[in-house]
């Protein structure tokens, strides 16, 4: 039966995409299914994946899930107008005070829950669980009737928080790796430093490059529209195979070139915003293969599970996020039901799974099992939870603001001082005509 897998795999891609747009009105979310596909047919399931076969190779699952995350960075940033996002003080503080304190507080919950971490371990987790990811629960960004500053500043965080959290990562992660070794700070410090500013310098030059590039194309009229978003694809591509060679980091070289693409592309006269249509596409379809991985690896995952395991996974998605959101947002005058809904929708997701399965798997930390398996399960956790409650919670929260009595005076239903596109896999499907 495994040589029909990846038949089952196409298969399960069209059903979905003939009723996506069904499934936007339920509580049946895209990432859930292809989880729920992925534990079907893994070894706790139906046992139907051969990682001896072509599916199982690792060569395949690393080049579907650094893929998907490599267009995910770009395609996310390059939707932010870097330049005009920090007006807006939501976005500013869940990206400058929560960010940081989800990280803090899921390092100290780590140290506290799971015994066995070391320091520097449990930072490594705090850090690959603080990124946000608003595909889980589409609703939650792109419901009209929620106000819009508040689906904005959740769209901006979840677009931006990858790419601050990473380098955030790998400090943690080389240091905990260099406790363990004996490795000489010295030497920590330089590979950091190198992996960083490269990626960055990488990042740069290639966003600029590529957006000057895809601009004069277009207004030449030497460029097929459909050819640019080809383009626009290799773009992301490019700038992690750049920086790998060289030193650097891959996702931070493709996170920074999407910001600086989109800059680029916002300051020009005329936008065309269908330029990102491919690469927001192809960023879906790998998407949901990542979810059908985490799947496929969610059942040895909850074989393994402790009450320990459980427990922080649980506290990460609630505690932990719901605290750093009160404190980020303290004195801004935002209702109770603003902050519960603002901390409760901080869904886990594609970030967490890539950095588990393509660098805490293969990094040789001493616990980097306890590490993998919480978080893997924090996200499969995640993918239920959040995507249940995403369309219900959207208009019970939209409830709340429209019973208000004076809803002009709300600080919610001010105006967002900068409009940013909401990319495709982050749209709820019932908001869109095409």
């Amino acid at each position: 039966m495994t040589e029909y897998l990846p038949a089952v795999i196409a298969v399960a891609v069209t059903l979905f995409a003939v009723v996506s747009k069904r499934l936007g009105r339920s509580v049946v979310t895209g990432t859930m299914a292809f989880t729920a596909l992925g534990l079907a047919v893994g070894p706790q399931g139906l046992d139907l994946v051969d990682f001896s076969g072509l599916f199982g190779q690792p060569e395949f699952v690393s080049l579907v899930l650094t893929g998907a995350l490599v267009v995910v960075l770009f395609t996310d940033a390059s939707a932010i107008n870097s330049s005009s996002w920090r007006d807006d003080i939501i976005p500013a503080r869940l990206l400058g005070i929560g960010l940081p304190l989800a990280i803090l507080f899921g390092w100290v919950v780590a140290l506290a829950v799971l015994g066995d971490l070391e320091l520097w371990e449990a930072a490594v987790l705090g850090a690959m669980l603080a990124p946000t990811d608003a595909a889980l629960g589409k609703a939650v960004v792109s419901n009209p009737r929620v106000p819009a500053r508040i689906r904005q500043s959740l769209n901006i965080e979840s677009g931006l928080n990858d790419g601050i959290t990473i380098p955030l990562f790998l400090v943690f992660l080389e240091t905990a790796r260099a406790a363990e070794t004996s490795r000489q700070v010295g030497r920590l410090l330089g590979e950091l430093i190198q992996q960083v500013g490269l990626a960055v310098v990488v990042g740069v030059v290639v966003g600029a490059l590529g957006a000057r590039a895809i601009r004069w194309g277009h207004t030449s009229g030497w460029a097929y529209r459909y050819s640019l978003q080809i383009a626009l694809l290799s773009l992301a591509v490019a700038a992690y195979a750049v920086a790998v060679p060289l030193g650097g980091s891959g996702f931070i070289a493709a996170w920074v070139a999407g910001l600086m693409f989109g800059r680029a592309n916002r300051a020009a006269a005329d936008v065309d915003e269908s330029l990102a249509v491919y690469a927001e596409t192809t960023g879906d379809l790998l998407t949901m293969l990542s979810f059908f991985v985490l799947g496929i690896y969610l059942g040895p995952v909850l074989a393994a599970m402790t009450w320990r395991i459980a427990l922080y996974g649980v506290l990460s998605l609630t505690v932990v996020r719901l605290l750093a959101v009160v404190v980020a947002l303290l004195g801004l005058h935002m209702r109770r039901a603003t902050v519960l809904y603002i901390g409760w929708f901080g869904p886990r997701g594609l970030a967490t799974i890539i950095l588990t399965i393509e660098i805490v798997d293969e990094s040789g930390l001493d616990h980097a099992a306890t590490i993998a398996n919480t978080a893997l399960l924090t996200v499969g956790l995640s993918v239920l939870a959040h995507g249940m409650s995403a369309w219900w919670g959207s208009n019970r929260y939209a409830d709340v603001v429209e019973a208000h009595p004076d809803r002009s005076s709300l600080a919610e239903n001010s105006p967002p001082t900068v409009e940013v596109r909401v990319p495709l896999r982050s749209r709820h499907l019932r908001t869109l005509s095409d």
